[in-house]
């Protein structure tokens, strides 16, 4: 929902640049189902001028440690956790007077809506725990007869810490994805913009439209699909000679079989940067070729050495 300062920033924006404005994000939340049409209904004079928010259509999850435990960070009980050695965190997870506090603080969640069936053990450093990979904290609960902070807990302290878990954080309800998705008054998009590439991965929602909500579920056309990834972005950032395959446009084209074309729910984890530096990574499944004016720039998945593109102004992109 937009607060007061949000809703006049937006404004301000809107009448001093003379320009549309578009803003982060409309996503789902357990906690408040009801706040994306809220936000519609607040904005709605605000779209009528040309403030478009961005939604986006797969589930948005991070990937965190109990090292790094940020998505705790608006929780006061996971204060004492921040900043602290590694033997500091672990007596603080052990505690119980800590695990009590947190369980009081779920039962009116914030960001984290305490669904233990959304948090997956993605990695694990101890082989002898390799068989948890791909489980949800609450299916290893069940199994050992204990309640979800316990097992979240206890895990992360038997693996020293260095267990990754995956945290499902908004748009887990897909009927509101759904339903975003398909609002004439929003934009697809949404873009973390590389400042925690080992947390968090947005990209892959275009080949995931595609896959899942177009062929899969069929919530819209192929065409429709296209149009919302490729002309409407393109026609709001005023890059008046992309986004369409017509006469005198640019030749950039994107080639994909529709019967495999997609992305997963939640991205890999590479170990490709200086240092060994890990990164999540999002493949994309059943794209054949990306064509940027009219350059072949990537073949079956490999980058052909070419670098066809080019800076775009707004307004006056000109090949």
């Amino acid at each position: 929902m937009l607060s007061e300062g949000e809703y006049e920033l937006l404004d301000l924006l809107l009448t001093e640049s003379g320009r549309p404005v578009t803003w982060l994000a409309l996503l789902s939340r357990d906690d408040q189902p009801e706040a994306c049409r809220t936000t519609l209904r607040q904005a709605d004079p605000l779209i009528r001028r040309g403030g478009i928010p961005q939604v986006t259509c797969r589930p948005l999850s991070g990937q965190l440690d109990l090292r790094k435990p940020f998505a705790f960070a608006n929780m006061p009980s996971w204060g004492p956790a921040f900043n602290q050695p590694v033997e500091v965190q672990m007596q603080l997870y052990r505690d119980v007077a800590f695990r009590q506090a947190f369980r009081k603080e779920l039962e009116t969640p914030r960001v984290f809506s305490g669904r233990w069936d959304q948090v997956e053990v993605k990695e694990v450093s101890n082989p002898a725990y390799k068989a948890l990979e791909g489980k949800t904290v609450a299916e290893i609960a069940q199994a050992r007869r204990k309640d979800g902070v316990d097992t979240f807990l206890d895990l992360a302290l038997e693996d020293d810490l260095k267990l990754q878990y995956t945290v499902a954080v908004f748009n887990t309800d897909e009927r509101q994805i759904g339903e975003l998705i398909t609002a004439p008054r929003t934009m697809i998009g949404l873009s973390d913009g590389g400042a925690h590439v080992d947390m968090i991965c947005d990209a892959g929602y275009p080949t995931y439209l595609l896959g899942t909500w177009v062929r899969d579920k069929q919530v819209m056309t192929l065409e429709r699909a296209v149009q919302r990834l490729a002309a409407e972005p393109a026609d709001f950032f005023g890059l008046q000679d992309r986004g369409r395959l017509a006469p005198g446009m640019a030749a950039d084209l994107v080639l994909f079989d529709y019967d495999t074309v997609g992305s997963g729910k939640r991205p890999e984890m590479r170990y490709d940067l200086p240092g060994g530096g890990r990164r999540l990574m999002m493949p994309a499944r059943g794209v054949e070729y990306t064509i940027v004016n009219g350059a072949v720039l990537y073949e079956h998945g490999k980058h052909t050495g070419a670098l066809p593109g080019q800076v775009l102004r707004s307004g006056a992109a000109v090949l």
